[in-house]
């Protein structure tokens, strides 16, 4: 999937920093914790080159992608994934995403966390 609106693009070699307090909490699986964000285009799912990979079958290889919009805000992207993106239990193709938001790649649970204000 092509999202042409998007104004960056993902560059590698470049150090990637951390997005100030915007992280997901994983709830699913014990110990896994903090999953921050560190860089405007992160994409989601099993393949070891995402940014943020899951080991679990029930996640697509790319299965989701997080937008840092120039408004400040984040929006997800499903990426045409065998078992959808759920926000707050409703399946998404994309939604702007809100502090406190419950993420669902396959089986696994995030919950998103925006403390930037």
């Amino acid at each position: 999937m092509n999202f042409t609106f998007w104004p960056f693009s993902r560059r590698r070699g470049r150090p990637e920093t951390v997005l100030a307090r915007v992280r997901f909490i994983r709830t699913d699986a014990v110990g896994k914790g903090d999953l921050r964000l560190r860089s405007p285009l992160c994409r989601l799912g099993r393949l070891p080159d995402n940014d943020l990979c899951f080991d679990n079958d029930s996640v697509s290889g790319h299965h989701a992608e997080i937008y840092h919009l120039p408004d400040g805000s984040f929006q997800i992207c499903d990426l045409d994934s065998t078992n959808g993106t759920l926000v707050n239990g409703q399946r998404v193709q994309n939604q702007i995403l809100k502090s406190g938001d419950i993420v669902e790649l396959g089986e696994v649970r995030l919950h998103f966390r925006n403390e930037n204000g």
